[in-house]
């Protein structure tokens, strides 16, 4: 059956993409020979028609782009450049095409599915949240080979092109109208009379940037000199970003300004060449190993979570407001519990305040802004909850405070409804301890800010059920999230690979590295912020805390620094506090503080000279060998839980692939000699757990 099918309405040519038995409509070789054959009976028509309609038949989307598969296997740079010549040339054609073409994108245009909008002389939108468009590529490692680099800034201009191919942001259609990538945004019902409308010529006046500002843009863009200022800063905006370890945003600047250099032709010619050279890189295919983990792990049946409609949150703190706001823009009934009225007023002022900056940007209409607040009840009391599907505590981190919320929701809701804790680190069994039906109790933990960190960690205690591990991961899919099932243990998975590193970076200030020096190796290395970076965005007091759970239940190999404490107990909490390992002034900014080594003198050991590779290696190693043993105690089930847990939960550089496959890079043996020597010469806290040492021992690797 051919993806696409074509009907001549009112003298138009109504193409529709329905690739069969797929969810998404994608573009591979067979595809685009389909949509070969539609454009020769097009051509053949010539001016016998009045224009062509390009549509989509499924429910929420346009096109998703291309087949990633294609682009995993490929190994040649000249036959990558070949396969997107095929693509180029196709939509050379529409592009071609002696009558007016509309694309009309209702749902996710994306990558190849944009490249073929673009190709259209008008494209109409539709105004549903469930609309965007934009070019992913550059996070798989690629640039869009298709024409991307090449029509999008001579439509949006350079400045809105570079953004959006460099950072990979969707465009939503309000902004796309905005900003001129859309032509029109209608109801999703009147979507293909615009299209029509537009066939014929009747389309809305088109949007100009306003103001100072847009003027000196459009000067600045009008000229080689004015280009070349522009895509310089956009080089530095990409490396300060991506510290260079991502090649293929700055090889999407170097298309976009050969194209406008040397025009289109000549500018394609160009996209194909670096299209071939970045499809081939260790980088490209360590990120679609990511985008398949991320895949699978968001992917699953839905039909647990189906009959979720009400869920009481109980905590206004960051994370309780936080769940609350994503339950009630995710569609949900929430009755927010908190211990105040000011708390609770807060915790409304920032949902409306989260809504309005969407409407702002034209990600929900008026009515949805006016509709979803009202989806939002508050409390100071457990009460009216009885109606409750799901409960999620997210107070404080104390068992006793915890229990006895339990026992009095317990009380107030049904046998039936799900009981759900967001603790980062104390035993879920042991709250449930003193709950009736206990199967129904799992962990919820949700990572900081709850809005932006994809993972969620589904605890299964020792009484959960397999059940309610099911429909809570389908729960954490209705929310937008990623789960992944853990067992509860101490710091459970990411906590428990991510504290062990934190503790190592205090350790070597007391060997005499400097925090600038540690932060810097492990930016270099990819990590999103440095490690002392983090202990103050966390809090020291919260590490420290977990750190004595993790003392508890693993021993004196996770004997936490002396240093977390003496901060702790200056009060030097983070920012929060203002001062921790660094000063923050009132705007949130961080500096260093000469007050802290004069702190830390008492615990000083020596003033060794650290090299880079060697932070690196003292803070990254142990946690592959903290991977091991949670694979070994069953805490996940499998290397690719690991590796999708650290990179959307603690931000491990995804161009590496995930902290296991990584290993495998590196070589296990090498990681182990590497411990081995620490634990002779530091401490035995670096002894390689038996697994990795057998893996060394017999020339295994995670990934087979």
């Amino acid at each position: 059956m051919s993806a696409f099918t074509m009907n001549i309405v009112s003298s138009v040519a109504v193409v529709t993409f329905d690739a069969p038995g797929q969810k998404v409509n994608v573009l591979n070789l067979q595809t685009i020979e389909d949509l070969g054959e539609v454009l020769d009976r097009i051509e053949e028509m010539g001016t016998d028609i009045r224009g062509a309609v390009f549509l989509s038949a499924k429910e929420r989307n346009f096109i998703a782009g291309a087949d990633i598969s294609l682009i995993e296997g490929l190994t040649d740079p000249d036959e990558a450049a070949a396969m997107a010549r095929t693509g180029q040339k196709i939509f050379d054609r529409i592009a071609a095409l002696p009558v007016p073409t509309v694309a009309a994108v209702h749902g996710s245009c994306l990558g190849g599915g944009l490249e073929l909008a673009l190709a259209c002389d008008h494209r109409v939108a539709s105004d549903a949240p469930e609309t965007f468009l934009g070019f992913p590529e550059t996070q798989l490692g690629i640039i869009p080979g298709f024409g991307g680099t090449q029509r999008l800034p001579r439509i949006v201009g350079p400045v809105e092109a570079m953004k959006m191919i460099t950072t990979g942001s969707p465009v939503y259609p309000g902004k796309a109208l905005r900003i001129g990538l859309v032509d029109e945004v209608t109801k999703r019902e009147y979507l293909v009379d615009a299209a029509m409308a537009a066939v014929a010529g009747n389309l809305p006046a088109p949007m100009h940037r306003k103001g100072f500002a847009a003027k000196v843009q459009k000067l600045f863009e009008g000229n080689v000199l004015g280009r070349r200022f522009l895509l310089n800063k956009a080089r530095k905006a990409v490396l300060a970003s991506t510290r260079g370890h991502y090649p293929a945003p700055l090889a999407a600047l170097d298309a976009i300004e050969y194209g406008l250099n040397h025009g289109l032709a000549r500018g394609l010619e160009r996209e194909r060449s670096l299209f071939g050279e970045m499809a081939v890189t260790g980088i490209s295919k360590n990120l679609i190993h990511v985008f398949y983990l991320r895949e699978s792990f968001a992917k699953g049946d839905p039909s647990p979570a189906a009959g979720i409609r009400n869920v009481a949150v109980l905590g206004t703190g960051t994370m309780g407001r936080g769940i609350a706001a994503l339950a009630v823009e995710r569609g949900m009934n929430v009755r927010l519990i908190g211990r105040s009225t000011k708390s609770l007023g807060e915790a409304i002022k920032f949902l409306r305040q989260d809504v309005e900056d969407k409407h702002r940007k034209h990600r929900y209409t008026g009515v949805e802004a006016d509709w979803i607040p009202t989806r939002l009840t508050v409390d100071t009391q457990v009460r009216g909850i009885a109606r409750a599907d799901v409960v999620i505590e997210a107070v404080a981190e104390e068992m006793d405070v915890k229990r006895s919320i339990f026992s009095s929701v317990a009380e107030a809701v049904s046998d039936t409804t799900a009981i759900l804790t967001n603790t980062s680190s104390l035993s879920v069994t042991g709250m449930a301890g003193g709950v009736p039906n206990p199967e129904r109790v799992a962990g919820f933990h949700f990572f900081n800010p709850v809005d932006r960190m994809p993972l969620v960690e589904v605890i299964r205690a020792g009484q959960t059920s397999p059940e309610t591990v099911d429909r809570m991961a389908a729960f954490a899919r209705r929310l937008g999230k990623v789960p992944v099932i853990v067992k509860d243990s101490p710091g459970f998975l990411v906590n428990r690979l991510l504290l062990p590193y934190l503790n190592e970076a205090c350790f070597l200030l007391q060997e005499g590295a400097d925090v600038q020096q540690v932060d810097r190796a492990l930016l270099g290395f990819g990590m999103p912020m440095g490690a002392f970076l983090l202990l103050d965005q966390v809090g020291i007091d919260i590490v420290v805390h977990a750190g004595a759970t993790m003392l508890e239940g693993f021993g004196d190999r996770m004997t936490p620094s002396p240093v977390l404490g003496a901060l702790a107990e200056a009060g030097r909490l983070g920012k929060k506090s203002g001062k921790g390992f660094y000063a923050w002034d009132r705007e949130g900014k961080h500096h260093t503080d000469p007050e802290l080594p004069k702190l830390l003198d008492p615990y000083l050991a020596g003033k060794g000279n650290i090299g880079s590779d060697d932070i690196v290696r003292r803070l990254i190693y142990p946690m592959i060998n903290e991977a091991a043993l949670c694979l070994d105690e069953g805490v996940v089930e499998s290397v690719q839980a690991v590796d999708a847990a650290v990179i959307l939960g603690a931000g491990f550089p995804p161009f590496t692939g995930g902290l296991l496959r990584y290993a495998d890079s590196i070589g296990v043996r090498e990681i182990t000699d590497v411990l081995n020597g620490l634990a002779e010469e530091i401490d035995h806290r670096f002894v390689p757990s038996s697994r990795l040492m057998g893996m060394a021992e017999r020339g295994e690797v995670f990934y087979p």
